[in-house]
């Protein structure tokens, strides 16, 4: 017999709801509202099973959309009653495989401000550790193996989490609540710096600092670097070096393209180019894409970077490692693609030793696994009075795989290629 004034709804929550601190969400909100029940992951999406006075079944529907983490996209919210079970509380349960739904989950996204505090901090457990991320941030694509998204199906499987960070995990009020890729320095992937195959500057000895201190003065002394990524790996020099840049230039096989430079912050980016308000916001964004800016003729940026270009490719760090490592190295940096020139880019590292070796002179290298490899992404907003909407040039990193969705009822519509990249 169902209880006077309860009710039970089963609500399946479409979308980008997975990899972006959904389930504590819905975990947390029940909890505001005094309703019983439990959420778990599915391979399409979420499902919410939830009890409770009417009125407050009605609020947790509403604040579904209207509430959802930043990261999240929702999509549908479909609604069914169901009989009162007269459950008492309510859970995170584990997740359930399933075939034949949409699968959506989120891109890899930019450090927060959060994680970056704790990297920057001495006192902090994660002081330096260039694999910092919480529920807000870090890697999700390039990790996962399968979906319902969960530790297993990411290459984070390979590293238990250690009790301070299985705490975090497992604490409500936490913002690593569920976070799957959460790590630290006792438990989670490694970075060092191994030998390049054409040492024009002598590698940092193993007693001068960390790995990343150690590659940054290797940079600040015109060396090039093979530096492993979130989706891939970069080639990288001093891009005030005039001498350097022409060299990576020549390793690379790239004479004339422009390279893509990274900035340490958005007053480091004015200072060398003239940048408005919708390219700034784009710059800061969660995505971080590579933004096509006009270059200041003062800056002391080599021109080698992008020869007879009136525009420079400008990021800003998006991991704690290339946070960490503009700071160490005081300096722009050109952060190009980990290929030779017609070669996708590198994403594992016995891969690159054999690509990449012989064109640096030092590896800086990590064990977490990449799934998916991705480049930067590149926008560019047009500087004609009234147009400055930015366009995307090339959709990867940040972006990729949400889907592009078109008007309902347009014309079906099929387009590959480009002049030189596939997309």
């Amino acid at each position: 017999m169902d209880a006077p004034g309860r009710a039970r709804y089963r609500i399946e929550v479409g979308g980008v709801v997975q990899g972006v601190g959904y389930r504590p969400f819905v975990y947390l909100l029940a909890g505001r509202l005094g309703l019983a029940g439990w959420v778990r992951n599915h391979a399409g999406g979420v499902t919410i099973e939830a009890e409770g006075p009417p009125e407050r079944l009605d609020a947790l529907v509403e604040a579904l959309r209207a509430e959802a983490p930043p990261l999240a996209h929702v999509a549908s919210v479909a609604v069914v009653a169901r009989p009162p079970a007269g459950e008492t509380g309510f859970a995170i349960r584990p997740s359930r495989e399933g075939a034949g739904a949409e699968r959506l989950v989120t891109p890899d996204v930019a450090t927060c401000a959060a994680c970056l505090a704790e990297v920057r901090d001495p006192a902090d457990r994660r002081y330096r550790y260039p694999f910092t991320n919480c529920t807000h941030c870090g890697p999700r694509y390039t990790i996962i193996t399968a979906l319902p998204y969960d530790r297993p199906t990411t290459t984070m499987s390979a590293y238990p989490m250690c009790a301070a960070c299985r705490a975090e995990y497992e604490d409500p009020a936490d913002r690593r609540f569920h976070a799957q890729p959460n790590a630290c320095p006792a438990c989670g992937p490694r970075l060092w710096l191994a030998p390049g195959a054409a040492p024009q500057v002598a590698l940092a000895p193993e007693d001068a600092g960390d790995a990343v201190a150690r590659a940054a003065r290797m940079l600040a002394a015109g060396g090039i670097l093979a530096i492993k990524g979130l989706g891939g790996f970069h080639l990288a020099c001093d891009a005030t070096n005039a001498e350097a840049v022409a060299r990576l230039r020549e390793h690379k096989g790239r004479p004339d393209k422009p390279l893509a430079v990274m900035l340490p912050d958005l007053t480091a980016v004015r200072a060398y180019c003239r940048v408005r308000p919708a390219e700034e916001r784009l710059l800061a964004s969660a995505e971080c894409p590579i933004v096509l800016l006009e270059w200041r003729a003062d800056s002391d940026i080599a021109g080698e970077v992008a020869p007879g270009y009136r525009d420079l490719g400008v990021m800003l760090p998006y991991t704690p490692l290339h946070h960490l490592l503009l700071a160490d190295a005081g300096r722009p940096l050109v952060m190009t693609s980990g290929n030779r020139s017609e070669e996708p880019i590198a994403a594992e590292n016995a891969e690159a030793l054999e690509r990449l070796a012989p064109l640096a002179d030092a590896m800086l290298l990590h064990d977490r696994d990449i799934v998916a490899r991705f480049d930067d992404s590149v926008w560019w907003a047009p500087r004609v009075a009234g147009e400055e909407a930015p366009q995307p040039v090339r959709r990867a990193r940040g972006y990729a795989p949400l889907p592009v969705v078109l008007p309902a009822g347009g014309r079906a519509v099929l387009a590959w290629g480009a002049e030189l990249k596939n997309t």
